[in-house]
């Protein structure tokens, strides 16, 4: 009778947890929905996204404007597209396990600022002349000065070693460590080719410091 009483009061609390588990089962219903889209004219719009923006799943359409995905009952789906207006559309419940609909998108229409458009010189040399004649703003004189020769020399001496240079340097580094790993190293400052590179670089100006 003890055992009797205890499981009864026990049945009775999980009875709406197994509602609620029932009802999440119901939810969680998987269909097969698929459908076509549409503009203003009945024409089938390629290229247009149906997803849920919460799980982040979808797909698009394809030249036809057809589509076929999975969704679940209640999922809330976005569809847009380029040059039209969003639509959102809650997948409903149903018996059946496959749904088709038929989406009819709005074009979004801008209207654009007005053009004045003026006329032209009358002739190629009179256009030439008034193209010419055109003062630009000083905001384009660097352009001038980052292109003069001094600065570029100043530039090409100061530029940093870029990617390549570094890796070039690092395999040799790697190259002359594997050739003498196993022997005396031989120090530079007897090595005659290491002499002649530095008389070049002397008279190249490797050495001096203009600042």
């Amino acid at each position: 009778m003890k055992i009797r009483h205890t499981i009864i009061p026990l049945i009775l609390l999980l009875m709406p947890f197994m509602g609620m588990s029932q009802d999440e089962a119901e939810n969680d219903k998987v269909i097969q929905f698929t459908g076509v889209v549409l503009d203003e004219d009945s024409a089938s719009i390629p290229g247009v996204h149906i997803y849920t923006p919460v799980f982040g799943r979808g797909t698009s359409t394809n030249q036809y404007g057809f589509f076929s995905m999975p969704a679940l009952e209640g999922d809330s789906l976005v569809i847009s597209a380029v040059g039209f207006k969003k639509a959102t559309y809650v997948v409903p419940k149903i018996k059946t396990n496959t749904l088709k609909v038929i989406f009819k998108l709005e074009s979004d229409q801008e209207m654009l600022n007005e053009v004045q458009v003026y006329n032209m010189p009358p002739t190629v040399e009179a256009f030439k002349q008034a193209v010419l004649a055109v003062r630009l703003p000083s905001d384009f004189d660097n352009v001038n000065r980052n292109l003069d020769p001094a600065t570029l020399q100043e530039m090409y001496r100061t530029l940093p070693a870029d990617g390549s240079m570094n890796h070039r340097w690092f395999v040799q580094q790697q190259a002359f460590y594997d050739q003498t790993k196993n022997s005396v190293r031989i120090n530079p400052l007897l090595s005659p080719m290491s002499w002649v590179e530095i008389f070049r670089a002397i008279k190249r100006g490797d050495f001096t410091n203009n600042n």
